[in-house]
């Protein structure tokens, strides 16, 4: 019940495209008229992410779930214009007309899973009625973020992570619609050794495994 409450906004749009009549696009927007002959402008936010180990079990090391959490929470205040937290969000739901959603894909932390659902939710030629991202979320490994967002650039959609961290990201001729929240390796490189500098450290080794992760640290 207090789920209910808090994501009111979300359940609402959820019953709605449920008993959808259609939807269309104009662009990366979507247009989804309901069944009481309302159309609402929907901007779809689909984020990959790890959720389940190969055995399918329950995988949260990545605070999958945490992030699953806040992405509503987030999304609930924009279409509520609830300022609560983001100050700046007051009121926003009356200057701005459109809805935001969003449904979670999980990759297992692969590459392949992560770049076969950027390919079905990118795709515009399967299904007319199925809702297009204005922009992806995800994901959280830089090996997934990688192989996906050169296809999701490719095709016109933004991609945006919280997590991957990878230098390889920045490769604008790759990955030109590819964005972060978080800095690249090179940058938490420079600030830990700004850190060990700090503390008159002469000498650093750098254990690490070889791949981007590992790799971009010992670059940096």
């Amino acid at each position: 019940q207090c789920h209910a409450q808090t994501l009111k906004s979300l359940i609402s749009l959820s019953q709605d495209l449920d008993a959808k009549i259609r939807t269309s696009a104009i662009g990366n927007v979507n247009v989804v008229e309901t069944s009481d002959n309302r159309n609402i402008s929907l901007c779809y936010l689909p984020y990959l992410h790890a959720l389940s180990d190969d055995d399918d079990k329950p995988f949260n090391a990545l605070e999958s779930y945490a992030k699953i959490a806040a992405l509503s929470l987030a999304l609930e205040h924009l279409n509520t214009g609830n300022g609560k937290i983001v100050p700046e969000l007051n009121g926003i739901n009356d200057r701005c007309p459109l809805k935001f959603y969003s449904n979670s894909f999980d990759t297992k932390g692969h590459e392949a899973a992560g770049l076969n659902h950027i390919i079905n939710l990118t795709d515009r030629t399967v299904d007319q009625e199925r809702l297009i991202p204005c922009a992806i979320l995800g994901a959280a490994r830089s090996a997934v973020s990688i192989s996906s967002s050169f296809v999701s650039s490719l095709r016109g959609f933004p991609q945006i992570s919280p997590q991957s961290t990878a230098t390889e990201l920045d490769d604008k001729a790759r990955h030109k619609l590819f964005g972060r929240t978080i800095p690249n390796n090179d940058g938490a490189a420079l600030a830990l050794l700004a850190l060990l500098t700090s503390w008159d450290v002469d000498h650093v080794a750098v254990l690490y495994i070889n791949g981007a992760y590992g790799n971009d640290f010992v670059d940096g």
